[in-house]
């Protein structure tokens, strides 16, 4: 048990206490954001308001953007575009400049089997972003892993489990599938039964972003860690969190009744983020002229994403995760300091 006044932080991060419903626990995370003076548009709202337009290119793991607005932007890792010849996932993190066109954007399809027009949608470009990913090991396989075939199998398998909970739950066969395209995560995602479940974890928890100096959050499931995401502008974090709260709810449903370890706390959710000091591997990535993206990792599976602003000089959004290396080669030493650049 922690002590009255143990506060628990790194690098100018609080950790709180966790609020938990059912199997599901989140600690919200507080801080001064370092991105001030700058806004930041989500995919939602960007393409509610018509301001950016995502293209079908033809190609899977491949789709455009246009930015007819003035506004930078954001699209989080995750993101689900739905429509085109199939609903595809944005593999990173990626800043959109104000009035560009063309910019390319990685992608990975979480709809097997389509690629054609689906009912009245349009096939030339995507109607919405409403959902992200929902399982640990779908954000790894896209972002980390950047493996096709590994996406699918976990879009399939996320469907069985929750399936599995939600008749388990109801006492009633229920399947998440649509009709209008039985592969489609996104049609899952979107599933009356999923909705009724979501409820009262949402209602629980949907307040914790009022939280001053809400920064980002912690969750756990069944005892277990699954992830950090820190965020360095809390309008951005703001703006996201309805769709970051659905998603780990979602994975909360579908691991609901597998074995629960002992609640985590503070301390530990502190030692998880504190793990990867040093890295073993890095590598940085250039998106597009605004947008770097970092990932660090050691030989024991602990891996940080970091995603920088280049006009800001400064990470906007990381990502704490686990992976598990037992299949992995370990990778080359080279001492490379995660946090040598703290912005």
């Amino acid at each position: 048990m922690n002590m009255p006044n143990e506060v628990h932080s790194i690098d100018g991060i609080t950790i709180h206490n966790p609020v938990t419903v059912q199997n599901l626990s989140l600690f919200i995370l507080t801080g001064k954001e370092n991105i001030t003076g700058k806004t930041y548009t989500t995919l939602s709202k960007a393409m509610a308001e018509k301001q950016v337009v995502v293209n079908e290119t033809g190609s899977v793991n491949q789709l455009s953007i246009d930015n007819t607005s003035d506004d930078y932007v954001f699209i989080h890792s995750g993101d689900i575009v739905k429509g085109g010849k199939q609903d595809r996932t944005i593999s990173y993190d990626v800043i959109i400049p104000p009035n560009s066109k063309n910019v390319p954007l990685e992608s990975f399809c979480v709809e097997q089997g389509r690629w054609e027009q689906r009912a009245e949608e349009e096939v030339v470009a995507f109607s919405s972003n409403s959902k992200m990913l929902s399982s640990r090991d779908l954000k790894l396989a896209a972002k980390h892993e950047k493996n096709q075939g590994k996406v699918w199998s976990k879009v399939s398998e996320q469907k069985g489990y929750l399936n599995d909970k939600l008749s388990a739950k109801n006492g009633y066969e229920v399947d998440v599938a649509d009709n209008e395209s039985d592969s489609s995560l996104q049609l899952a995602l979107e599933s009356e039964e999923l909705k009724k479940a979501k409820e009262e974890f949402y209602g629980e928890l949907k307040d914790l972003i009022d939280t001053p100096d809400a920064l980002g959050y912690a969750y756990a499931i069944n005892g277990e860690i699954y992830g950090v995401e820190v965020y360095n502008n809390t309008q951005l974090f703001t703006d996201l969190w309805d769709k970051i709260l659905e998603s780990i709810i979602v994975e909360a449903i579908s691991k609901e009744g597998d074995d629960v370890l002992t609640q985590k706390t503070e301390k530990e959710v502190l030692a998880f983020m504190e793990t990867v000091t040093t890295a073993d591997k890095n590598s940085i990535k250039k998106l597009n002229a605004v947008t770097n993206f970092k990932t660090f990792e050691n030989e024991k599976g602990d891996v940080v994403f970091a995603t920088e602003d280049l006009n800001k000089k400064k990470w906007v959004h990381k990502s704490y995760m686990q992976i598990d290396t037992s299949a992995v080669k370990p990778g080359r030493l080279n001492n490379s300091s995660l946090f040598q650049n703290r912005h």
